[in-house]
Parts: structure tokens; C-alpha cells; sequence
């Protein structure tokens, strides 16, 4: 007879997710995945797979008793204006992509994913993205990392709930198109889009919640920058996880915690550079592509943080990506230098942690979710 999990194999798996962690589970979540993986007859070897965790929850709707996870599709809003960017290059790509959509020519359509947990006690019968079920209502615009090839996986249904129930807060997804078959600035567009999308189903400006995580985080500092460039209201806050913000990677620490983040580096005169992958085909050369990647919409770093949100940026003192978020910090709160609420961009690093364990473990888990709702209700306490 073949072995089944059992409940340390299970943990296995669950340690695997990011944003959740094996100890954040109930005991009630422990039996669901218990008895998921048993109906799909996972083995004990099997759990110490790392892709495991993600395979064993395709296509696995989450229970109602941890919260709610729909997907629905939709389309560019009439009201979105046409980009207007300061570079000529950007522009024809921009403005080449708004025109597909517009046209209905724009390969693959756009789709979100909306998390809620139960704990927020919305109408079981009402559809998740419809307008506020409370005026004011807050949410979060999550924006997923991957490093741009990866937009969102069976094994995020967790994470998303986890921030809906840390933050009291719905939390909207888009799963915004990837490369290397949609390259830039396709991301940017559909989470731009998503954003218009949210405006006009009734959501405010001032209640949203911009989040992103890794690659996400370069997205969402690129979004913000859209909404400046276009004068549109800009969001209330944005929270930084890990974010990648220098696409020409020169920062130090890709050299100096390589060994013990891991994370792969290529640099700009690679093919496999991941900047490249993101840019998309060229033939310009290194010397030019170092000059394209410091525009604000590729690297936000070399932007202009004037008009920015207040923002709170956590990362690992031991992850490749550090520098972005130090250099970045320390840009945003010298531009905001006059502002009497200093810092404007709160930088919280932890010692031992890289790009991948930055969200697992309980310990560590409670310190990012306590900082972020800490952040969150300072913002808008100050906004009231």
C-alpha cells in the first residue's frame, strides 16, 4: 500500500507558499490541504518537490471558509486617455499598444483576480468586483512579481487572502500579460488598464492601496508614474516588497549577495538578461540599452519622486535587489525634504533574508503584515 501525507508533509508543501508559511495555517486549512492532496494522490516524496505546493493547487477552488477568489475579465475603458510620455522611443511603443486595444486588436484580452477573505463579511451573493459595497471602501491593487515571465499561479490564492484578512482589505490582481511573448510595454499597460478599470467601477483614487512585490513593484512605481504623467488623482500609498526598480542591474548588491540570494543575473549585454526579456527584441546596442533602461517607466529609480505617495519599502539585507530599494528611499525622501511627515518613504530591511525568504515564516511574516497595516492606517489617518 502506498504511503499518504500526513500532516508534517503537508507543512512541507504549505512552507512553500509565499506570503503565508506552514505555521500561518489554521488547523482547519491543514485538514482542507490534507485531504486536497490525498484526493489527488500526492506521496510523501512528492511533498518535498518544490513544485509540489503550486501543482497540487491548480485549478482548486479556495474554501469559503478562508475567503472568496474570482477572476473576471474586462476591457480598456473608454475614459483612459492616450499616453503622452517625454521619450520618443517609449511613446511609439506606447501609444502602438493603446491603439491595438482600442481597435480590438490587442492580442490576449486583460482578466483580475479579486481576493477577499471572510473576515470582511461581504455579501456572499454580490459579485466581488462590483462597485463598493461600503462607501469609502478601501483596497489594495496588488501587483504580483515574477521577474516579468510570471504574472500570476494557483499557488498566490493563498497570499492573496492572507493580505485581504492582514489588511482588512479586498484585493485586486491583475494578471497582467508576460514576457518574453508580450513584452514592454504590454505589463504596463494592462495594470495601467486595470487601474482605469477600478476608477470606473466607483473605487476612489484616495481609497486605493497599491502594492507590489519584486518585478510587481517596478510595475507599480511605473504605474504611478503613468497617472503623473497623465495628471490623473494618484493612489493614497504604495507598499514596496522586495521591488525591482534599476532594470540596468548595476547596483552593487547584484555582485555582492549574489551567492547567497540566487537570484540570476545576466548582464545588459546578455540575451538572457531579464531586462532584455522585458524590452523585448532589438538591436540597439549596449551602450544604447543602458541609456533606454534608465527611463522612469523601465528603471523608476531615475524618476522624478516629487509627486509620488507616501510609500513603505521592505526588503532583505541579503536579497540582490537591496540597493534599489536604499538608493530609492533615499531619492524619494530628499525630494520630499520640505514635507513635515518624514520619512515619506519608510525603508525597513531585515538581516538574513533574501529575495525568496523575505516572505515565509511566521516570525517574519507577522513584522512585514504589522508594517504594513501600521502604514496603511497612518496614511489615511492623516488624509482624514
Amino acid at each position: 500500500m502506498a504511503s499518504k501525507l500526513n500532516t508534517q508533509d503537508v507543512s512541507t508543501i504549505l512552507s512553500r507558499l509565499p506570503g503565508v508559511g506552514n505555521e500561518e495555517f489554521t488547523e482547519k486549512e491543514r485538514d482542507y490541504i490534507l485531504k486536497l492532496a490525498h484526493s489527488k494522490n500526492i506521496r510523501p516524496k512528492e511533498a518535498h518537490d518544490k513544485s509540489t505546493g503550486a501543482d497540487m493547487l491548480e485549478g482548486v477552488d479556495i474554501p469559503r471558509f478562508v475567503g472568496r477568489y474570482d477572476i473576471r475579465e474586462y476591457q480598456l475603458p473608454q475614459e483612459q486617455p492616450k499616453y503622452n510620455v517625454d521619450d520618443e522611443a517609449i511613446q511609439c511603443k506606447l501609444s502602438d499598444i493603446y491603439e491595438q486595444d482600442r481597435d480590438g486588436l490587442l492580442e490576449d484580452g486583460h482578466d483580475m483576480v479579486i481576493a477577499s477573505s471572510t473576515d470582511l463579511c461581504l455579501d456572499p451573493s454580490a459579485e466581488l468586483l462590483n462597485k463598493p459595497v461600503v462607501e469609502g471602501e478601501r483596497i489594495v491593487l496588488f501587483l504580483n512579481g515574477g521577474g516579468f515571465i510570471m504574472s500570476d499561479t494557483a499557488a498566490l490564492k493563498w497570499f492573496y487572502l492572507r493580505i485581504s484578512k492582514e489588511l482588512g482589505q479586498r484585493v485586486f490582481v491583475p494578471r497582467y500579460n508576460i514576457a518574453p511573448k508580450h513584452v514592454f510595454p504590454r505589463a504596463l499597460h494592462d495594470v495601467y488598464t486595470a487601474y482605469s478599470h477600478l476608477i470606473v467601477q466607483g473605487f476612489k483614487p484616495e481609497n486605493i492601496n497599491l502594492m507590489g512585490t519584486s518585478s510587481g513593484g517596478q510595475l507599480a512605481v511605473a504605474l504611478m508614474l503613468l497617472l503623473d504623467m497623465h495628471k490623473r488623482q494618484m493612489v493614497s500609498s504604495c507598499l514596496l516588497l522586495s521591488p525591482m526598480l534599476d532594470l540596468t542591474m548595476t547596483q552593487d548588491s547584484w555582485e555582492r549577495n549574489q551567492e547567497i540570494c540566487v537570484l540570476p543575473h545576466y548582464p545588459i549585454s546578455d540575451p538572457k538578461c531579464l531586462s532584455r526579456i522585458y524590452y523585448g527584441p532589438t538591436s540597439a546596442s549596449v551602450e544604447e540599452l543602458d541609456k533606454q533602461f534608465r527611463h522612469p517607466l523601465i528603471s523608476p529609480l531615475f524618476c522624478d519622486p516629487t509627486r509620488l505617495p507616501p510609500m513603505q519599502i521592505q526588503v532583505g539585507e541579503d536579497d540582490v535587489l537591496v540597493d534599489d530599494s536604499k538608493e530609492f528611499a533615499l531619492k524619494v525622501n530628499k525630494a520630499h525634504s520640505q514635507n513635515n511627515r518624514q520619512p515619506y518613504a519608510e525603508l525597513i530591511t531585515y538581516p538574513g533574508r533574501n529575495h525568496f525568504s523575505i516572505a515565509r515564516g511566521k516570525s517574519l511574516l507577522d513584522k512585514l503584515y504589522g508594517n504594513m497595516r501600521r502604514f496603511i492606517d497612518g496614511v489615511h489617518n492623516d488624509c482624514c
